[in-house]
């Protein structure tokens, strides 16, 4: 598959249709002088979050990131990156905190892993997005044998073994997409839905649960990443009625 065009930051105030989806990469590297106006624009709750962080790696990434996810919702919202307000859902997902029907409509969710980050943004379908990086010393084997159902285990390893890790980290991030699209997170647990893995194009098999389902008719997209980011897999899971038409992506600037 040939990577996602990742068109320069457009810098500017945009509007979203609603069978629209914007997705953002940011490479946290790159937003360095950026640091102080994020933490800056950041909520008394956010700072007080990055500050606990024990090491500086990790509270400088928290607060690029999430500084970086303010600065993008601004520009659909035509307002301060610090005057968006966040609110959570029952499990923690964060939702902006509807003051008029253009928050309201806007949804969007986060996920980073090491210096990379990717948001995705659009109207009213719920979204989420995962991305994982495949060359951590993981005892992936074992997670898999632990956190995937029967016919997900016997799928990966029926695959040639140079093919599994590989896919393993990618249902990974379909796995995580789809229990972040629901906003249930790890509540409910990845043996209770079963996904197609890797080389078939991603697809909800099974659902087991019956506290946390679906809202709408479940769709993913394979992100595929540049070049320079082939370490990385990452993946979109959409609950929409609405059929998504097009998908946008965007590498943050730190000059827009």
């Amino acid at each position: 598959m040939m990577p996602f065009d990742f068109n320069s930051d457009p810098g500017m105030s945009l509007c979203l249709q609603e069978n629209v989806i914007d997705i953002w990469l940011c490479q946290a590297n790159e937003l360095q002088s950026k640091a102080g106006d994020f933490y800056a624009a950041l909520s008394i709750e956010e700072k007080n979050r990055a500050d606990r962080f024990k090491f500086e790696t990790h509270k400088n990434r928290f607060i690029l990131f999430h500084g970086f996810m303010r600065e993008v919702l601004a520009k659909y919202l035509t307002i301060s990156p610090e005057h968006i307000q966040y609110t959570k859902g029952e499990k923690g997902k964060p939702y902006l905190f509807l003051k008029d029907d253009n928050e309201r409509a806007l949804q969007f969710n986060l996920s980073h892993t090491r210096d990379i980050a990717l948001l995705a943004v659009t109207k009213k379908a719920e979204l989420g997005v995962d991305i994982e990086c495949i060359d951590r010393k993981t005892e992936w084997q074992g997670i898999a044998k632990r956190f995937f159902t029967l016919s997900e285990q016997t799928s990966l390893f029926a695959l040639p073994v140079q093919q599994q890790q590989p896919a393993f980290y990618e249902l990974w991030t379909r796995k995580e997409a789809y229990m972040k699209v629901l906003g249930c997170g790890l509540s409910l647990s990845p043996t209770q839905f079963s996904l197609t893995v890797p080389p078939e194009v991603p697809a909800l098999i099974e659902h087991h649960s019956e506290k946390y389902y679906p809202h709408g008719a479940i769709k993913f997209q394979n992100i595929i990443l540049p070049e320079t980011l082939k370490k990385f897999r990452a993946a979109l899971a959409i609950a929409s009625n609405i059929p998504i038409q097009t998908i946008n992506c965007y590498q943050f600037s730190n000059s827009a």
